[in-house]
């Protein structure tokens, strides 16, 4: 079986293709716990609880980038899509409601500037395969 790269990423924010000079995408998923230990436990246990989820996405600001900078507004909410492998058919998609939680926009002397945004999913993963 053969290693992936993120070379065929595909990352969309309402609709909004944002794959385009992306440097890094890095979605996460976890869970909640609570401590269900008591009394003559000699060891902690746990209760599962609700799932999380955020990603952050980094990318080189274009000139006239104004579309994706504007689509990435703090605040912003709707579906965020994502495919590592690009979108033919057969090939993973992931998606849910996230809402934009961050945006930065560090300017270096020499170097290019880069966009970096963080979501926060708010809702399960949808994970299937292309076409939907």
């Amino acid at each position: 079986m053969a290693g992936l790269t993120g070379k065929n990423l595909y990352v969309a924010f309402n609709g909004t293709n944002i794959s385009g000079e992306y440097r890094k995408f890095d979605p996460g998923e976890g869970i909640g716990t609570v401590d269900q230990s008591a009394g003559a436990d000699a060891a902690e246990t746990y209760l599962t609880t609700l799932t999380t989820g955020d990603a952050t996405y980094v990318a080189v600001l274009q000139e006239d980038g104004s579309v994706v900078y504007t689509a990435l507004a703090p605040g912003g909410e709707g579906t965020l899509e994502w495919a590592e492998e690009g979108t033919a058919d057969g090939k993973m998609r992931h998606w849910v409601n996230a809402i934009v939680t961050g945006r930065k926009q560090p300017i270096p002397y020499k170097e290019m500037i880069e966009l970096s945004v963080t979501f926060l999913f708010s809702g399960t993963v949808t994970n299937t395969v292309y076409p939907v």
